[in-house]
């Protein structure tokens, strides 16, 4: 027995897994330095914390969450979410991703600076973002190095906290199983 399917519901599906195989091809050769898995295990994990823990299923934002590393990590351009995937998703997107340019303690000001006043979906996906780093902290990390991320990634979980309660009780849960 077939069931009629939404036809938005549809294409939202369609659109999320088009997301997936870009980000799955951009990301082909790259790897998680926690464990060396594939880089789209971090994608989809982000993406499946939205959907499980902060319910969100606005395709617009899960294609954004997928494609979130893409400008500053893969040789995928702005045009081609754009052309792909919509203005919303490139404009998260692009609002996500790091300027390369500046040095690490910069860019994590300005990240800091730009968080209170960003869009719900800029702050959930950053959340979702951080949920998964939390709990992929490579072996070979010192002491010193831990404390420092896990200071900077309390900010930034602080900050998004607004946004879902839900991702922010799961981001401290991570927290406080990793080895800090």
């Amino acid at each position: 027995m077939q069931q009629k399917v939404d036809k938005s519901f549809q294409s939202g599906l369609v659109l999320v897994s088009n997301a997936l195989m870009l980000a799955a091809d951009g990301h082909a050769h790259q790897r998680r330095k926690s464990d060396n898995s594939p880089y789209i295990n971090h994608l989809v994990e982000v993406m499946s914390l939205l959907i499980t823990v902060a319910n969100v299923s606005e395709p617009s934002i899960l294609c954004a969450a997928i494609l979130h590393d893409s400008l500053e990590d893969t040789d995928i351009t702005s045009e081609t979410i754009l052309n792909n995937f919509g203005k919303e998703t490139r404009d998260i997107v692009e609002a996500l991703t790091d300027n390369k340019r500046l040095s690490l303690d910069e860019r994590r000001t300005y990240i800091l600076k730009k968080l209170p006043n960003s869009a719900d979906s800029i702050r959930l996906i950053k959340l979702a973002d951080i949920c998964s780093n939390a709990s992929a902290i490579p072996s070979n990390w010192t002491e010193s190095r831990l404390i420092e991320y896990f200071l900077w990634l309390d900010q930034v979980a602080e900050k998004c906290r607004i946004s879902s309660e839900a991702l922010f009780q799961e981001y401290l849960r991570r927290r406080n199983n990793s080895k800090s």
